[in-house]
């Protein structure tokens, strides 16, 4: 999708109340950055554009009304939700989920298997005092939203089919959100302002996998200068992208690793620090003194908040690092960590404006479901539960260039990480 400067309009927001139906508008002013990525997306693999709907505001109510369905049987529960906008079809599969919950005669919701299993033998005795329902329109055409009713978060889309429940996570049950682990290629380009940022170096590059339902994943990093084996022969890992796209980036390091990848998320200079204005800037705590090792400012070791441009600035110095290259993927790596944190810090109601704003920075071959249910995982396990490594290698040369050799020892974690937690060493 196309990169733009401009932010996001509001999400749809429709006020869920059991007594009373007002409509009052509201702005999520606050909305950040993809923690699970450190310059990372959303979106669907369309053709770039700049064409983006603005999104209204709703109010809705939500009542329990039985009704005799026979003469002899027991009154039927259902659940209605009236929502006046943007559309009452967003409020119809929330609805069927708690017609079921409350009465397992209804039919249940078109949703994920492994939702409707979760939730065989759970009931309500009504749907919940209030809640939020929230959307968001994407320039593909496709519309994303959460409905939060109490503790319960359910998530939905619209993709052109209509919409239906793709993910949830309701109150003390694990959360469903994708087939499980789920494993993505973090790509950030060195494409600066202007440039195309798919199709240049890719000097950011790590695995990333979740586990929501054990609260957990990793991030295991490259060196941008790993010896790799490429459709024409031997070469740098950064190089690969270069002219050819994130999908070779994509197909090698699969080949390598023999893991089972959802895509990849890609984005450059550009998308990234306009997803850090949208944060506010980057707060993060930095284990230690990091030294630019050029013209730039040092980083002091501790809490400290970052323009976009120093978060920039921190994710690409390599000079003044004892570990040079090694250190820069593990910073990287911080930098997820601490946007994680403060993704967590918004309520979960600005998931909806937090993909829009992803979408219109960066690149991505997932699906806009995979994207909304990968993004929600960020809200439900600490930042710290993302173990944060970077290959073993050391570093040598090819001819005249000097190059990093992963070592025999990387096979291990590739294996080790199919389950997308890294457990080898509490074994």
């Amino acid at each position: 999708m196309a990169t733009t400067n401009a932010r996001p309009p509001p999400p749809h927001k429709s006020q869920i109340g059991l007594t009373s139906l007002l409509v009052r508008p509201s702005l999520i002013t606050t909305i950040c950055a993809l923690a699970l990525i450190a310059a990372a997306c959303t979106g669907a693999a369309a053709e770039p554009t700049t064409t983006t709907v603005p999104p209204t505001t709703s109010t809705s109510t939500a009542t329990v009304a039985p009704t005799t369905t026979t003469a002899t049987a027991p009154p039927l529960a259902t659940v209605d939700l009236e929502i006046e906008m943007p559309s009452d079809a967003v409020a119809a599969p929330v609805e069927a989920l708690y017609s079921w919950l409350v009465d397992k005669r209804n039919q249940p919701p078109v949703a994920p298997e492994a939702l409707i299993e979760q939730l065989e033998f759970a009931s309500r005795t009504d749907p919940g005092e209030s809640g939020i329902i929230t959307t968001s329109e994407l320039s593909n055409g496709d519309q994303i939203g959460t409905a939060v009713v109490d503790d319960d978060v359910v998530l939905l889309v619209d993709d052109g089919t209509g919409w239906r429940i793709v993910g949830a996570a309701m109150a003390g049950l694990p959360p469903v959100l994708g087939e499980e682990p789920r494993t993505v290629l973090i790509l950030g380009s060195d494409a600066r302002v202007g440039e195309n940022q798919q199709r240049l170096r890719a000097d950011s590059v790590h695995i990333l996998t979740v586990v929501p339902e054990a609260g957990a994943g990793a991030i295991v990093g490259f060196p941008r200068d790993s010896w790799v084996q490429g459709p024409n022969g031997g070469t740098k890992l950064t190089n690969l992208m270069a002219g050819r796209g994130p999908e070779i980036m994509l197909e090698t390091i699969t080949e390598m690793t023999q893991l089972d990848f959802d895509g990849y998320f890609v984005t450059g200079f550009l998308g990234f620090t306009n997803l850090i204005e949208s944060l506010g800037g980057l707060y993060i705590d930095l284990p230690t003194v990091m030294r630019s090792g050029n013209n730039w400012a040092n980083y002091p070791a501790g809490p400290q908040d970052l323009t976009p441009q120093r978060a920039l600035r921190l994710a690409r110095i390599r000079k003044g690092l004892p570990g040079g290259d090694f250190d820069r993927s593990y910073n990287q790596g911080l930098i997820m960590q601490a946007a994680m944190d403060m993704v967590q810090a918004v309520p979960i109601e600005a998931l909806p404006t937090l993909v829009y704003v992803l979408s219109e920075n960066t690149w991505t071959d997932l699906s806009t479901e995979e994207v909304l249910t990968l993004a929600a995982s960020a809200f439900f396990f600490p930042s710290e539960n993302l173990e944060n490594i970077v290959l073993p290698a050391s570093v040598g040369t090819v001819g005249s260039a000097s190059v990093v050799f992963l070592s025999d020892s990387a096979e291990e974690v590739y294996r080790d990480l199919e389950d997308g937690l890294l457990t080898a060493d509490e074994e």
